[in-house]
């Protein structure tokens, strides 16, 4: 048996990848869109701040470590010279790794640690706004505290230096120092971060107490104060969200709290009050609670005030929003009810993550099924603020048609009419009140509201009778005649602006007709 053998062309076979090499370079343009293009919003920096301040308060308790006093975020405002510093009591960093930690940049050691930073790109987000950000810290048992510099001022000199060739490392080597000082008027343990020199912009927001402390009410975690507050803490906490914290500027104002309130003022003179809070677990298809929050019930008046900073259905990853008040705004059919409701969604999930400028969530299944499991909650409140719609237009119906009976049987109290008149006040007033009932019966006894304007109706009802049983016969008018001038004064009162202008127009034309009849 002889062997054949078929001939192989290697000719068209690629050579299979293999690793680079050659040195990559990461230049100085990173730390460009790190510090000054990462947060469209100055304001961000305090989120950045109070999110890495939060962490390590949190770790400092999960290690037990003893409290000077209460675990707290400090922010000093200096108008003056214009600074901002940012101080907590967490864990800090000791001494030793101090000016590693600061230095490395998109290296953090929390990732997977279930933090609320894991990126280590957010402390430098102060630098894109002031000449020199400091960080300054004294860890548990450190001698001395540790201060690391960032010269803000050359580092945008390198930026637009078009000769500087120098690397991302050879270039942060180049703008920061340290230095370790004297632990006299510091704190034992102590963390804090200080941006010398603020810039001005936006109307100098970063600098603006009052600005700061209603955009901290909004993104960080807050104590929750009103009525209402207790129980939405009680919620969050049976589903695992740490407690809130305080953080308060030191202007003497106070410590600042949640957003939410127990009314919300639309105007001067214009409030509505929160009835309630309806709470709510979202859940994978395998039943796994990937998200909670809760929603305020109240009359959905209509868009609340920007200015309050309290709309919109916020999205919060440890208990720090994500985004703005509008990011759930495609979930709704009809985007301008996205400002109409206040309410939190915590996201539980370490399968949905905020993205690096925490504008959003990072792309996934599980952020897919989230959006869909919201698009329910927004269709949800889209119909209550429709029914809340209808409701007020029934009621406003109610109210002006209470308030026409209530004219007509005055107008007829207060003046000595002619019967035609009477019957034409008591003819309206009749079709009125069959009006208010037929409404009313369709609203059916369950209302919450049928039972006072049952009282209502009865009333004026009976207030309507009382103008025949004051009528006297005072004409000799022809029965053909009577009756065209009694839909003429009826029309007239009807379809006048008001009906206090329809009824002296009806009775000035009744007058003139009677003298002319005479």
């Amino acid at each position: 048996m002889t062997a054949s053998i078929t001939p192989i062309n290697i000719s068209g076979i690629q050579a299979m990848p293999k690793p680079i090499e050659e040195d990559v370079v990461v230049g100085k343009d990173i730390l460009d869109l790190l510090t000054g293009s990462m947060y469209v919003d100055p304001l961000n920096v305090y989120r950045e701040y109070i999110q890495n301040a939060a962490d390590a308060i949190d770790l400092a308790k999960d290690a037990e470590f003893k409290f000077e006093s209460e675990p707290s975020i400090q922010i000093f405002i200096d108008n003056q010279n214009r600074n901002i510093r940012i101080r907590d009591n967490g864990i800090s960093i000791p001494s030793d790794k101090f000016l590693s930690r600061i230095v490395t940049i998109g290296a953090s050691k929390k990732r997977g640690e279930k933090l609320r930073g894991f990126r280590g790109v957010g402390r430098l987000s102060g630098l894109g706004y002031c000449q020199t950000l400091i960080f300054r810290g004294r860890s548990e048992g450190d001698a001395k505290v540790t201060e690391v510099f960032w010269d803000g001022k050359k580092l945008k000199e390198r930026y637009r230096d078009p000769d500087y060739n120098g690397t991302l490392t050879e270039l942060v080597k180049e703008v920061t120092s340290v230095n370790r000082i004297s632990p006299d008027n510091f704190p034992s343990r102590f963390f804090e971060v200080e941006m010398l020199k603020i810039s001005r912009l936006k109307n100098d927001i970063l600098l603006n107490e009052k600005v700061i402390s209603n955009y901290i009410s909004q993104v960080a975690p807050v104590p929750i104060e009103g009525k209402f507050g207790e129980k939405i803490q009680d919620f969050l906490g049976s589903h695992g969200i740490k407690p809130p914290f305080n953080i308060e500027i030191m202007d003497g104002s106070g410590p600042i709290k949640h957003r939410l309130k127990d009314t919300i003022t639309y105007g001067p003179s214009f409030e509505d009050a929160i009835k309630d809070i309806n709470f709510f677990e979202i859940k994978t298809t395998d039943g796994e609670i990937t998200a909670c929050g809760w929603v305020a019930d109240h009359a959905y008046f209509g868009s609340i005030p920007k200015s309050l900073g309290l709309g919109g259905i916020r999205l919060r990853a440890g208990n720090i929003q994500v985004g703005t008040e509008s990011i759930l705004v495609d979930s709704f059919r009809e985007p301008r009810f996205c400002g109409w409701v206040i309410g939190d969604i915590h996201i539980l999930s370490n399968k949905i993550l905020p993205n690096g400028r925490r504008d959003d969530f990072e792309n996934s299944p599980a952020y897919t099924h989230l959006q869909g499991e919201l698009a329910i909650i927004a269709k949800s409140a889209s119909q209550k603020i429709r029914e809340s719609s209808v409701k007020r237009n029934k009621l406003k119906f109610f109210d002006s048609k209470i308030t026409s009976i209530n004219t007509l049987t005055s107008f007829n109290s207060e003046r000595k009419l002619p019967s035609i008149i009477k019957d034409v006040l008591y003819g309206i007033s009749e079709k009125y009140v069959n009006d208010l009932y037929a409404e009313l019966y369709k609203m059916g006894e369950d209302s919450s509201e049928y039972k006072k304007l049952h009282g209502e109706i009865e009333q004026v009802e009976k207030a309507a009778k009382s103008i025949l049983s004051s009528k006297k016969k005072d004409n000799n008018y022809s029965q053909k005649y009577s009756n065209t001038l009694t839909k003429a004064l009826n029309a007239i009162i009807i379809n006048s602006k008001t009906t206090e202008a329809g009824l002296d127009l009806a009775l000035e034309v009744f007058n003139v007709l009677q003298k002319e009849t005479s």
